[in-house]
């Protein structure tokens, strides 16, 4: 891998030159702030002291403490290991180099840092090498292609796949021509420095743990870019109203919440409940309170942050993450609605180790979707229910800190005394008491009297004010009306425009402005809302964006009117801006209905279901978080499946469905309705070319659902699909067998998998050898369908003795072993993976046939697979999952009879895993 820069640099502040008596000897590195490492030859004429000098501190004297071994030895080398400990006087500001537990495979590039004085400037310099490790020398490691000068002895080796420092240089192979060397390994240097009692312990939070293992390359894989633009260090006092509210600008310093203590303590316990749930209105700080919870946990080496939007990928990445020695927390905000995503990460958290992983959910509010999740066993039941901020202390010190705050950003100077607090019927949220404020600071400033109402209202008011004094005067005329203003303003409301020309063009279809001023407006509102990436972000806080809505269908004053303004402007938006507008819509439609406006409540539902029914491949995935059976809703998606066009509508709307991930009741009616329509339309012409095309594509999409079921840890739902597609591969491949067979074989091996995973042995053994006869079939057919034999067979011999059927089980996998022999000898490299996974069943289940010489013979092949495999260039994972296989070599060899194997699977991927073999 490529070293990131800033590794290479703090390991260049490791490097020590070694001076003896004022001469420069060598180089050395820095194990622990009070004790260095060099090579004993270096300091051989050192009585005790030595002067040690590294850049960006003081020269520091020490004593030498220690010499591995006391004297050279009889030829021209220092004896091995040839250490050399010293302890500092004063202790340098460096926590320490982080020492490699392996030694460095052979090829492995590695770079040397330290000092010489064979440098193309005067005296001794910072110096450097790149190395190729050739492989073991006795105790020391052999490196080549670069030339060993003097001074580099002692010199810190840093290995580049991993970060770490793997050794100490030794010298150069050859003094004439100094060319290549040796280095001593740093498990060697550790046994000896834990005899002084030095070396730095690194773990997640320090700077070479996390420069090592990537950690910010992790974090970004993990969650994207930050999730909210770029923070102001000093933001600048013109902003919009709502900016002073959002809580990604921290404008207001978070104020300590007993919910921090508990989320902090839940997250450090090493137990399995992994997943929880924070509940609370909107308003009430719970974005904030999980934002400071990963500040806190990232200050203790955790990778912590919000799920980013598209979460595909997650699991893997969270593995990653913990593959690296990292714990990780992920925050998924409108958990409501992302209830799939909320299922894939607890499949994450069923496999990774107790207490790696934590996932926060955040949400307005319980319900279904939450009763699906909370009675798994990595979820913590109890929902944390935060209460008010002002409930336990009164609104005071939350209205001071947000006064005092405000006013020395917006204003300067010292804060006189705060406002008066709302009252005891007034709200006592955090986003009320911040929003009043705010008022009072920007009624301050702008020498007007406070009005009165809502605070929330009343900034909603102030940020229409921000627009209409920025309209005035500008040419062309921009809308001032507080009508207008607010239809412009509710673009931002509903979503977030990628181009100024769909700003332009959602402009032009609020009918308010003339069309030469729709580029000036859709300009105004690029620098009111600025987003890195995107024209214009959309306007938060949450609650500000629904109140601004409830006020436009007020000013609509009627259900068509409201249905079309919000139709019209929703017409070209993207899939992903159809999900924000639908959450901001259905916020709001629930919004007004608990303050009893149940008509324009009613308007909104309305206009979702127009949505619905007029753009159902934007706008059904979206409603999908928030459509279930029996809600305002439902009647329309019967409607739509009823009566979409198959092709155009309903195969690509279950396949965008099924990758949302959000709402499997949704996708089970879009499956039906695409086996409905397929039985009445299509079923009677599956002879025909169009027949067998539309069976194909509903067959991909049984598949693709049965995946997504597979992902989500629902077994019977995936068995039930994969089930499904044996029955539309098996009609295809009689139809077309030529196209199909291998289709209807791969739909065969999935569901032998999916029946394993539910620990139905007899159906899964009956299903392996249907896979396993269908491959042969295939194979004899055309020769490039031998390794899937080969993975055919050994599944079925893998079921057959789970099934208590040794004899079976023995014989299909000698015929697996053949075959997978042929392969390896036209390409030993290509298919060693696959023989040592045969070989190694193959001699389990001889030995527990007791026939003890073949099984000898079997480990010899088996043993010379592995060593093929160790030949190429392994992950340390891929390594360590070679262990079992050598486990059974030894066995094997030694002639025990083996009884109490486990078969191992093979190393194929299964093809329900990619659909890249459907026509």
């Amino acid at each position: 891998m490529e070293l990131d820069p800033r590794l290479i640099e703090l390991a260049d502040s490791h490097a020590v030159a070694i001076y003896v008596d004022g001469g420069f000897k060598g180089s050395g590195f820095v194990l622990a702030p009070e004790l260095v490492v060099t090579c004993a030859h270096v300091v051989e004429r050192a009585a005790d002291e030595v002067l040690v000098w590294t850049s960006g501190s003081a020269d520091r004297t020490g004593t030498v403490i220690a010499r591995h071994p006391p004297r050279r030895g009889g030829d021209g080398y220092y004896d091995s290991p040839d250490i050399a400990l010293v302890r500092l006087h004063e202790p340098l500001d460096r926590q320490g180099v982080w020492l490699a537990e392996e030694p460095p495979q052979a090829g492995t590039v590695v770079l040397a840092r330290g000092f010489s004085r064979f440098t193309a400037e005067p005296d001794v310099q910072r110096d450097s090498l790149s190395l190729t490790v050739r492989g073991p020398a006795g105790s020391l490691l052999g490196v080549k292609d670069d030339r060993i000068e003097a001074g580099l002895s002692g010199a810190l080796v840093l290995d580049t796949m991993t970060g770490r420092v793997c050794g100490m240089v030794k010298a150069s192979r050859e003094r004439r021509e100094v060319q290549g060397g040796w280095i001593v390994p740093a498990h060697v240097i550790a046994e000896h420095a834990a005899a002084a009692g030095g070396g730095a312990r690194h773990r997640p939070g320090t700077a070479w743990f996390d420069l090592a293992s990537r950690r910010a390359e992790l974090h970004a894989r993990l969650f994207g870019a930050d999730r909210h633009p770029a923070r102001v260090a000093a933001p600048r006092r013109d902003r919009p109203p709502s900016w002073w509210l959002q809580t990604r600008n921290e404008v207001v310093p978070f104020i300590a919440r007993p919910e921090l203590d508990d989320l902090l303590d839940w997250c450090l316990r090493p137990d399995d409940r992994g997943m929880r749930l924070v509940t609370a209105p909107g308003g009430s700080g719970k974005t904030r309170l999980a934002m400071r919870l990963c500040q806190v946990l990232r200050e203790k080496g955790w990778i912590a942050g919000f799920l980013p939007g598209d979460p595909h990928e997650t699991s893997p990445r969270i593995s990653e993450a913990v593959d690296a020695g990292y714990r990780v927390l992920v925050v998924v905000d409108y958990a409501e609605t992302r209830t799939d995503p909320n299922k894939s990460l607890l499949t994450a958290l069923e496999q990774e180790e107790p207490g790696m992983v934590r996932v926060l959910l955040l949400a307005r509010s319980g319900g279904p979707w939450w009763t699906s999740l909370k009675n798994r066993d990595v979820v913590d039941g109890d929902p944390v229910r935060l209460s008010p901020l002002g409930e336990r202390t009164g609104p005071g010190p939350v209205l001071s800190a947000a006064w005092q705050a405000f006013h020395a950003a917006i204003i300067g100077g010292p804060a006189s005394a705060p406002p008066a607090g709302p009252g005891a019927d007034g709200p006592d949220d955090v986003l009320s008491l911040h929003a009043l404020a705010l008022d009072e600071v920007l009624a301050r400033r702008d020498g007007v009297r406070v009005g009165s109402g809502d605070p929330l209202g009343r900034v909603l008011g102030r940020e229409q004010q921000y627009w209409t004094d920025l309209a005035r005067g500008h040419q062309p005329a921009l809308p001032t009306q507080d009508a207008s203003v607010r239809r412009v303003l509710l673009l931002p409301a509903l979503f977030s425009a990628v181009s100024a020309e769909q700003a332009e063009a959602a402009l032009g279809r609020l009918e308010t402005l003339p069309e030469h001023a729709l580029a000036s407006a859709a300009e105004l509102l690029h620098r009111l809302y600025p987003h890195p990436g995107l024209y214009w972000a959309p306007l938060q806080p949450d609650r500000l964006a629904e109140l601004l809505l409830s006020q436009v269908i007020d000013d609509a004053e009627s259900a068509d009117a409201s249905v079309g303004l919000l139709t019209s402007v929703l017409a070209d938006c993207t899939f992903e801006q159809a999900e924000q507008a639908m959450t901001v819509l259905d916020r709001t439609r629930v919004a007004l209905h608990r303050r009893g406006s149940h008509e324009p409540a009613n308007w909104l539902m309305e206009t979702i279901g127009t949505l619905i029914r007029t753009r159902p491949l934007d706008f059904l995935p979206a409603a999908a978080g928030v459509l279930s059976s029996g809600t305002p809703g439902w009647d329309v998606l019967q409607e739509v499946l009823e009566s979409a066009d198959y092709f155009d509508v309903l195969l690509p709307l279950h396949q965008r469905v099924a990758r949302t991930r959000r709402n499997s009741e949704v996708v089970h009616e879009i499956l039906g309705a695409l086996m409905l329509r397929y039985k009445r339309s299509f079923s009677s012409r599956i002879w025909s070319p169009k027949g067998r095309e539309t069976a194909a594509q509903l067959l991909q999409a049984v598949r693709e659902i049965g995946d997504l079921f597979e992902a989500r840890g629902e077994p019977d739902h995936a068995w039930w699909h994969a089930r499904t597609a044996v029955a539309f591969a098996a009609k295809l491949a009689r139809a077309d067998p030529d196209a199909y067979r291998p289709v209807h074989a791969d739909c065969l091996d999935v569901l032998g998998y999916r029946l394993v995973v539910l620990d139905r042995r007899r159906p899964a053994l009956r299903v392996a050898r249907r896979a396993a006869k269908a491959r042969r079939t295939l194979a004899r057919r055309d020769p490039a369908h031998r390794p899937l034999l080969v993975q055919a067979l050994t599944r079925l011999g893998t079921v057959s003795a789970t099934a208590g059927k040794p004899d079976s089980a023995l014989r299909v996998t000698e015929e697996a072993a053949e075959v997978a022999l042929d392969l390896a000898r036209e390409d030993e490299h290509g298919w060693s993976g696959l023989v040592v996974a045969v070989y190694n069943n193959y001699g389990l289940l001889l030995s527990g046939a007791d026939r003890q010489a073949e099984a000898a013979e079997a480990a010899k092949v088996l043993a010379s697979a592995l060593a093929v495999a160790d030949s190429q260039h392994l992950t340390p994972a891929e390594r360590d999952a070679l262990e079992p296989y050598r486990l059974t070599v030894a066995r094997l060899l030694a002639q025990e009879s083996v009884t109490d194997y486990r078969l191992m699977p093979t190393t194929a991927v299964y093809p329900g895993e990619t659909d890249d073999d459907l026509p």
